[in-house]
């Protein structure tokens, strides 16, 4: 089962995903965190993750190559999902393909915003999609990647995006960081509830 956990920087997804693992492997789950994207043809599933400091520092890349990035990553998502994710396994995903239609910049997406959709469309969709938010201020307060202006239309464009899905929660990241772990638990714990009783 796949959930996916989004939000703005500042949000404490890494933090909240930590915890969440911790949590979850006590009572006996398999849990694996993926972060981003599987990057199976890039080669690099195993390097370290780059922490981005400047998300919008570097300028686009040309649309040809844009476009060709992420049909990659299409094909990629749907390899990883066909031949690599175990359906006993909760796999965790620190962001997925969509965080790109909310904040392209921070991908260099130099393409057409309409293919970026219709790609998106194609991708292999989570079981459950779960936006960690919090107002603005909180937000930059943690983080100043960028500016209070770009954070409230990412903040906005995220909870659009997850409350046009069927499966989505949206949980108080402005709570103590121990409250905002417990409540992604049960609502984890929920869905992970229902999808063995659809799968038994």
């Amino acid at each position: 089962m796949k959930i996916v956990i989004l939000g703005p920087d500042g949000a404490g997804k890494s933090s909240v995903i930590q915890g969440l693992i911790g949590r979850l492997e006590q009572d006996g789950r398999i849990v694996k965190m993926r972060h981003l994207k599987p990057q199976i043809l890039l080669r690099r599933r195993g390097a370290a993750v780059m922490i981005v400091v400047d998300p919008h520092g570097k300028p686009p890349r040309s649309a040809l190559t844009s476009v060709v990035k992420i049909l990659v990553w299409l094909m990629e998502e749907w390899y990883a999902y066909l031949f690599q994710d175990d359906g006993r396994t909760l796999l965790i995903c620190d962001r997925y393909y969509h965080d790109l239609l909310v904040d392209p910049l921070r991908y260099r997406y130099g393409g057409s915003m309409g293919a970026a959709r219709l790609v998106g469309k194609m991708m292999p969709r989570p079981r459950l999609w779960l936006l960690l938010d919090a107002p603005a201020e909180i937000l930059q307060a943690r983080k100043q990647e960028v500016p209070l202006e770009e954070t409230e239309r990412q903040r906005s464009a995220y909870r659009a995006f997850v409350q046009g899905q069927k499966d989505h929660a949206i949980v108080d990241a402005a709570q103590p960081l121990d409250k905002v772990i417990a409540d992604v638990e049960r609502i984890v714990t929920r869905a992970l509830i229902e999808h063995e009783g659809d799968r038994g």
